[in-house]
């Protein structure tokens, strides 16, 4: 059994869920590595095509396999929100072990169509398949939060099954009222509970949650504890922790001439929200 297998099966045994945790660069993988070190807990360390474009496909990539090779916790390279297939199928021939196709823009066939080809690859290499069914909105500073919600598409319970079926797809990010990004912690929308309850009683498809960042964490919890949620993606609150460290020793008005002095610190913050994280999602 492969390593993001094994993970699975044990957080579905147990009754709780691991983070996936998106990094473009050095300090953030390390601090996601060290906080899942600390907790003595598995995570999936993500990257997207933007922070791979960004960085570099080599120099991320391996990168992150180097942290992971020196890590002592159970460490998974993830490929986060994969639009293109034929990217998604360089990842998986570049030995990433689980992959997700987000096909959620297209109709429904469509995307049954370009999930169960990236399966049926990834399957012949070993490899995990994650997909989409609904559509998360992402929110902007300008959009009230009822008119982005108001764009969201749920999973809907008479796809899902059709879905499941002719995709074989490993885990399926679920929509029920998560979103990408964060508001105000007052203004942050509520799980639907009772459709993701709906979607439980249709499959046994392991369900991952997208947009964790901010999310209420009873909303959480009962997520996972009540309808078998096994996996949080988590980016917003890595990304606030991080730029918030370098911010504040910004202000202080400390002058130094190495970076690694201020990057230890952001790096140090990530770690700390990776471990109430994974304080949320495992100790339940």
């Amino acid at each position: 059994m492969s390593l993001i297998k094994e993970i699975i099966k044990k957080a579905q045994e147990g009754k709780y869920a691991f983070g996936t945790f998106d990094t473009s660069n050095l300090e953030v993988a390390q601090g996601i590595a060290r906080g899942a070190e600390a907790k003595n807990m598995p995570a999936m360390i993500g990257v997207t095509e933007t922070a791979i474009k960004y960085a570099g496909f080599l120099p991320l990539i391996n990168l992150v396999r180097g942290i992971i090779a020196e890590s002592k916790a159970d460490l998974v390279l993830h490929l986060d929100h994969g639009k293109d297939p034929k990217f998604v199928k360089k990842c998986i021939d570049e030995g990433f072990k689980s992959v997700m196709i987000d096909a959620s823009m297209n109709e429904l066939e469509k995307n049954i169509e370009i999930t169960k080809n990236i399966v049926d690859y990834a399957h012949k290499k070993g490899a995990i398949v994650q997909a989409e069914l609904g559509k998360i909105p992402r929110i902007k500073s300008s959009i009230e939060l009822g008119t982005t919600l108001k764009k969201m598409k749920k999973t809907d319970p008479d796809e899902l099954e059709e879905f499941i079926e002719k995709t074989g797809v490993d885990t399926l990010a679920v929509i029920i009222g998560n979103i990408h990004g964060m508001y105000r912690p007052e203004r942050n929308p509520r799980l639907d509970l009772d459709l993701l309850r709906v979607l439980r009683k249709k499959v046994t498809t392991p369900f991952v949650l997208h947009g964790g960042s901010g999310t209420p964490s009873e909303d959480i919890k009962r997520a996972i504890l009540e309808y078998g949620v096994i996996n949080i993606n988590i980016d917003t609150e890595i990304r606030v922790a991080f730029m918030g460290a370098i911010s504040d020793f910004c202000i202080s008005g400390q002058m130094v001439t190495d970076p690694r002095k201020i990057l230890s610190l952001a790096r140090n913050a990530v770690q700390k929200k990776v471990e109430e994280k994974i304080d949320l999602f495992g100790n339940l």
